[in-house]
Formats: C-alpha cells, structure tokens, sequence
C-alpha cells in the first residue's frame, strides 16, 4: 500500500473528501470502468493491478496512468508515468490514491495526489479542476447512478 492514513491536514499534497450516497461497489465502477462518464475519455484501458489507461481531454492534454494498487471496492491507486509534455509533464511521478469506506448509509471517497503541492506551476489550475471533478461531476454521476 502507498499510503492509506487519513486526509492529514498538514500535508501539502492536493487532497479531497467527500461523502456519497452510493456503495462501495458503484464507485469502484465509476474509478475504474467509468472514468469517461465523470472524468474525461480513456484508452488503452487495462484495469487490474499493473495494468495502464490513458485519459484524454478536449483540450489535448492527455495523462497515462499504471494502476499500482487494485482492491476492489476498497482502494486504488494510479502512479502518473507520461503525459502531454507542454502542460503536464509536472504530474509525471505523480501518485493518485483513491481510498473507499462504506458504513450503513452512506460511503467517503478519499483522494490524495502525491506531488501536486502549491510549489508547482499548475497546482492552482488543476487543484480547482480536480474540486470539480469530485465534488460535482464524480458526486453527481454517483448518485445519480444510484437512483
């Protein structure tokens, strides 16, 4: 495991939480075979333990990602390893940890990205954009998918 402690407020890495009306098994889903319905289109999408997807977006920008930890339900977790290099050769090395906990009524999605700190160029820019990736587009597919 990379790192499974809890969303620590002193670290500077880009971190988000939120609470969803939806099981553990419908996020899994959604972070892994459903990417493209929150996120952005993917390829060469392989998705089990080393395996590698690439998201692209409208713009051109585009990441590919090694899965490094797949629990299914649980955890996963995506180690950045190229991406389009005028914009986003800062994620390079990058890690991005997805943590699921599922109590009786509700479940908490964690995500930690590993290198995306105030130091770097696009931490403004893409710190916003992942806010509203998870809390309004990924939050929003989740429960609606739960309906």
């Amino acid at each position: 495991m990379v790192n499974s402690t809890p969303i620590n407020a002193t670290d500077l890495n880009y971190q988000k939480q939120i609470t969803v009306a939806a099981t553990a098994k419908t996020i899994f889903k959604a972070l892994t075979e459903d990417i493209h319905l929150w996120w952005s289109k993917t390829s060469a999408s392989s998705q089990n333990e080393g395996g590698q997807f690439t998201v692209h977006f409208e713009n051109g920008h585009w990441w590919t990602f090694k899965i490094l930890e797949f629990r299914p339900d649980h955890e996963i977790i995506w180690k950045c390893i190229d991406g389009e290099p005028d914009f986003n050769k800062e994620w390079i090395g990058h890690v991005l940890h997805w943590l699921i906990k599922e109590t009786e009524s509700k479940t908490t999605i964690q995500f930690h990205q590993v290198g995306l700190t105030p130091q770097i160029e696009c931490y403004d820019i893409c710190s916003t954009t992942w806010d509203m990736f998870i809390t309004e587009r990924l939050k929003d597919h989740l429960e609606k998918s739960t309906i």
